[in-house]
């Protein structure tokens, strides 16, 4: 039976952080909306990264002393872990950012002081986190300088006519004086006032901007191994739930095998007992014999109907022998050239039954539209990639566009990822080639498991 999993945390957090990426342009609504919490965020990270970096570069500077280092160095990574965390924290209390995660190695209660400090030193999150402490306040000086600046104008723009009569009545401490050479004091109030509400309707934008771009950077350096360690996780998922399917398949090819098919080859074997008995001038001869060649024809449609599932030859004696199998089949002469070992459970089982079911869609289609004398199968595997091409010497002018066996194929191929290329020019000859990633080699708890 077919299983739909439902996504994890970790799929959720992946996919939220795709929603993220891809947000719209922010309407005016969603700019005010955003104001205070963005605001808020760039006020608060800069003092954050100012006291780590200062703290890191205190304890990074005793890292030329011989006796001070093997302590400076695990307490200056805990202080730009510290600011990380905090970045963090900012990110999802502000920022509505729920993908900010560090993937520490975990330290434990039972561990000496030594070990703990090693564990820190090796870590590579923790070193993340230093070079955050000195990215972090560059940025964040930048965006805390600006915000300052920005505000603070815009607020002595508006309300200048509250304080502008103390400055100078020549003009010269105003920008309408500056600009327009206003010298009254209503005219430079009302431009002032003009400027800082123009300004004022910048601002919420460059506020917005300066706190997206900041984040994007915190995010980039604070949550890349752990977004890295989503990925994975979700990359094992989707190949342990590919095995699980093939073996499922597999079970239900041997559960065929062993039932339906035993019974209705002892169903022939009866039938023809029972003809030989009635002799072949009895009227109920020509009926017994309909049913043999109806279970026969049965028999058949049931042995194809297993190979299309799982050939028990790739399950039992593994893909070489299965390829060798589907070469012997084709009426044109096929030669296999492989460096996989003949034995079962070389790589994992769905590209295993991926590569079988190009092999045999490829000979089949060579056998019947390729008027082709000669074919070959070559299957090799190197670290990444299982690769499988068939050659034939054929008329050629094959074209993933037109055949839907070919099209085919490339759809099941790109269920494991992976990719089909057809050069056929008209005349021939023609080489499909298919290339599959393994991920890695099959190991002794997977054929244990078959």
């Amino acid at each position: 039976m077919m299983t739909t999993q439902l996504p994890t945390s970790a799929e959720k957090t992946l996919m939220s952080t795709t929603h993220h990426t891809r947000q719209r342009i922010p309407t005016p609504r969603d700019v005010l909306r955003r104001l205070p919490g963005d605001a808020a965020y760039l006020f608060l990270s800069w003092p954050v990264a100012l006291l780590a970096f200062a703290l890191a570069c205190m304890f990074f500077g005793m890292v030329s002393s011989v006796v001070l280092a093997p302590v400076a160095v695990p307490v200056a990574l805990l202080v730009a872990s510290w600011a990380a965390q905090t970045e963090r924290r900012l990110l999802r209390r502000f920022q509505g950012v729920d993908d900010a995660h560090g993937a520490y190695y975990p330290l434990r209660q039972d561990d000496s002081m030594v070990a703990k400090a090693w564990t820190l030193v090796r870590d590579p999150q923790r070193w993340l986190d230093a070079v955050w402490s000195a990215v972090g306040w560059v940025i964040s000086t930048i965006t805390w300088i600006i915000l300052i600046t920005l505000w603070g104008t815009v607020i002595g723009l508006v309300f200048w006519p509250a304080w502008g009569w103390a400055l100078p009545q020549d003009g010269s401490g105003s920008l309408a004086g500056l600009i327009f050479g206003f010298t009254s004091y209503g005219a430079q109030a009302v431009v002032e006032v003009v400027f800082g509400i123009l300004l004022l309707m910048i601002a919420p934008y460059v506020t917005v901007g300066l706190a997206h771009l900041q984040s994007l950077a915190s995010r980039a350096i604070l949550s890349s191994r752990s977004q890295q360690q989503v990925i994975e996780q979700l990359r094992s998922s989707r190949d342990a739930g590919r095995s699980a399917e093939t073996d499922q398949l597999a079970r239900l090819e041997r559960d065929i095998h062993d039932g339906p098919q035993q019974r209705l080859v002892r169903l022939k074997v009866d039938l023809a007992r029972i003809e030989r008995q009635l002799g072949s001038d009895s009227p109920a001869a020509e009926s017994i014999r309909a049913a043999i060649v109806s279970t026969q024809d049965t028999l058949e449609e049931l042995r194809a109907l297993s190979r299309g599932i799982a050939p028990p030859t790739l399950t039992e004696l593994g893909l070489v022998a299965a390829v060798r199998q589907a070469a012997a089949r084709p009426t044109v002469p096929v030669s296999l050239t492989t460096n996989l070992p003949e034995e079962r459970g070389v790589l994992p089982s769905h590209v295993e039954q991926a590569a079988y079911y190009v092999i045999s869609e490829a000979l089949t289609n060579v056998a019947k539209h390729s008027g082709a004398r000669n074919a070959y199968v070559e299957l090799t595997v190197d670290h990444h990639e299982l690769v499988v091409a068939v050659t034939d010497d054929g008329v050629g002018g094959a074209d993933l566009a037109k055949g839907s066996g070919l099209r085919g194929l490339a759809e099941r191929l790109r269920s494991v990822d992976g990719r089909l290329s057809v050069d056929s020019p008209t005349g021939g000859p023609t080489t499909l080639l298919a290339l599959i990633p393994h991920g890695r080699r099959c190991t002794d708890a997977d054929r244990a498991r078959r």
